[in-house]
């Protein structure tokens, strides 16, 4: 199987960074092109967006500890990575998930698939 480099390795960690970064997740033209067209995620909650949704989300504040903890990234074929990390809060006591992602690349990474798990159980 084919290896990720080191340079797509920080690519997708920055590309994942990003989306925990208000001035990028809330950007528009940034979310556009960084979401694949089939782009689906299931929140900590167990809910399902879809890429429209995300796309419409207002501003918040985003309370997450960077760089993301535990940053792990794969790949699964050809053009296809998995990201995985764990996300912790900066100021709250609780939320902390596991975060799986898949990426693919065609020209350039997209995010195709977002899971979090929470570890509040």
């Amino acid at each position: 199987m084919q290896e990720l480099t080191r340079e797509e390795v920080l690519t997708l960690q920055a590309l994942e960074e990003a989306m925990w970064r208000a001035d990028t997740r809330f950007d528009m033209r940034f979310m556009d092109a960084v979401l694949a067209a089939e782009f689906i995620e299931v929140g900590r909650s167990g809910r399902t967006y879809t890429r429209d949704e995300i796309l419409a989300l207002q501003s918040t504040e985003i309370d997450v500890d960077l760089p993301l903890t535990g940053f792990t990234a794969v790949a699964i074929c050809e053009d296809v990575a998995l990201v995985r990390y764990t996300s912790v809060p900066t100021k709250a006591s609780r939320g902390e998930a596991h975060r799986t992602s898949v990426w693919v690349n065609d020209g350039r990474w997209r995010l195709r698939f977002h899971q979090a798990t929470s570890t509040d159980i």
